[in-house]
Formats: structure tokens, C-alpha cells, sequence
């Protein structure tokens, strides 16, 4: 809502632009922390650096096999695929950047709001 409301920001040094940036920062170590707490064992979603490292890793190592290691198959598919979706919606953030500009930025609350709503309407198993 800021950056719709401020943006876009022709003064990096605006107090509307540092306020933006630090609400977006606060986001990300939100995000970060929820997939620590409660979603440990899947990739991480918000380090594309170091996922995009592993993969390249485990590439790397299973064109050439060091002695004593072993490929993570299954780990470099799911890390791929990440990387692969990652791409797709930063191609298709710009595109909706390009078409509406700021106002693009309501989409990721919007569909945060709508997989809440399924994860929701799930049947809960029985503890």
C-alpha cells in the first residue's frame, strides 16, 4: 500500500522511500521466519542465492562425481524447480509492472489472502 500510495519513488532519499523500504525489509524477515518455524524441511523461499548455489553444486558434482559424495537427486529437482518458478514470477512481476506500475503490488496480498483462505477450508487430520 505504501509504494502504491508514495511510489514510484524519484528520491531514493525520501522518507516516503526509506519507510517503504523498511516495511518490504520487515516482510522478508517475516517470510524468513515463518519458513524456518513451520516449513524447516522445505527449500527456502527467500534465499535464491544460496539455493541457486546448491544447485549449481550439485550440478557440478554430479557431472563430475567427487570419491565419498553423492548426488542429492532429489534435492537438486525440488531446488530446481524453485529456481525455475522463482524466474517465472520475476518475469511475471515485470510484466505486470510494466502494464500497471505500482499498482501490480496489490497481487502478492491478494494471493496470499486467497491460499489462506484454502489452506483454510482444508479438512484438518486428527491429532
Amino acid at each position: 500500500m505504501l509504494a502504491i500510495h508514495f511510489g514510484p519513488f524519484n528520491n531514493g532519499d525520501a522518507w516516503q522511500a526509506v519507510v517503504t523500504g523498511l516495511v518490504l525489509v520487515a516482510a522478508m524477515a517475516i517470510q524468513n521466519a515463518v519458513h524456518r518455524v513451520h516449513l524447516g524441511s522445505a527449500p527456502p523461499s527467500t534465499l535464491m542465492t544460496g539455493t541457486t548455489t546448491q544447485v549449481m553444486l550439485d550440478i557440478a558434482d554430479s557431472i563430475y562425481p567427487r570419491q565419498g559424495t553423492q548426488v542429492q537427486t532429489a534435492r537438486l529437482t525440488q531446488m530446481s524447480v524453485n529456481v525455475v518458478v522463482f524466474a517465472l514470477g520475476c518475469a511475471a512481476a515485470a510484466l505486470l509492472y510494466a502494464r500497471f506500475g505500482v499498482r501490480c503490488f496489490v497481487v502478492p496480498p491478494v494471493v496470499a489472502v486467497l491460499a489462506l483462505i484454502v489452506r483454510l477450508s482444508e479438512p484438518q487430520a486428527a491429532s
